[in-house]
């Protein structure tokens, strides 16, 4: 019998522009992506932001993107629009038990030991307001994919039910293969779909039209 691949939502990170989020409206993605972080070269302002909302269809979950945010980003991120908080680095235990917004978790795979070692300070700490783990690739931002094919199993094992979000060097040309090895719940691109540092129309198309290439 052929094996049934789950078809991932699709998520279009670190959009900064009115026209990029029509791009992701005629593409249909699931989610968009704004970054809040001044190291950043797609950082936003909320009152971007706000602007960028109103231009994305109701149906795209619109995800904050922070670096240990406070609780206080959390709630006005809430305030602002925003469906989900994508945190990357620290995350506060009020932030992680009160934040208004369901939270995604980012953890930079490096290794098996480092992986196997962040999930048990995740235990610890308690994963019950987490909905899911975002899998990157060792740098925030790199563009990079970690070793999929020798961590894809301890990844999915790590995971406690939670919502995988593979993330870190997609491309049109690799989605494919993530796909395949991880079954995740949802495909988050960004550089992959970009030319020049800026969101390429075409390339955001056809990154979504191959993740959903498996529907026929």
């Amino acid at each position: 019998m052929e094996e049934i691949i789950k078809i991932p939502k699709v998520k279009i990170c670190g959009i900064t522009e009115e026209r990029e989020a029509e791009f992701l409206n005629e593409g249909k993605a699931d989610y968009a992506g704004m970054v809040f972080y001044e190291k950043s070269r797609r950082n936003i302002s909320f009152i971007q932001a706000e602007k960028l909302i109103r231009c994305l269809d109701a149906e795209i979950g619109k995800v904050a993107v922070a670096v240990n945010p406070t609780l206080e980003f959390a709630k006005e991120a809430a305030q602002r629009g925003f469906d989900l908080l994508q945190v990357h680095g620290n995350i506060e235990k009020k932030v992680r038990e009160n934040s208004p917004i369901p939270i995604w978790r980012a953890v930079n795979i490096t290794d098996a030991d480092a992986l196997h070692a962040f999930f048990e300070e995740e235990e610890k700490a308690g994963m019950e307001g987490i909905i899911g783990y975002v899998a990157d690739g060792m740098g925030y931002g790199g563009g990079r994919p970690f070793d999929w094919k020798g961590l894809c199993v301890n990844v999915r094992k790590q995971l406690k039910g939670k919502q995988l979000i593979l993330a870190g060097g997609l491309t049109e040309q690799n989605v494919k293969e993530g796909i395949c090895c991880f079954l995740p719940d949802i495909v988050d691109v960004s550089s992959g779909v970009e030319e020049e540092g800026k969101k390429s129309r075409a390339k955001i198309i056809k990154f979504i039209r191959k993740v959903r290439e498996h529907e026929q």
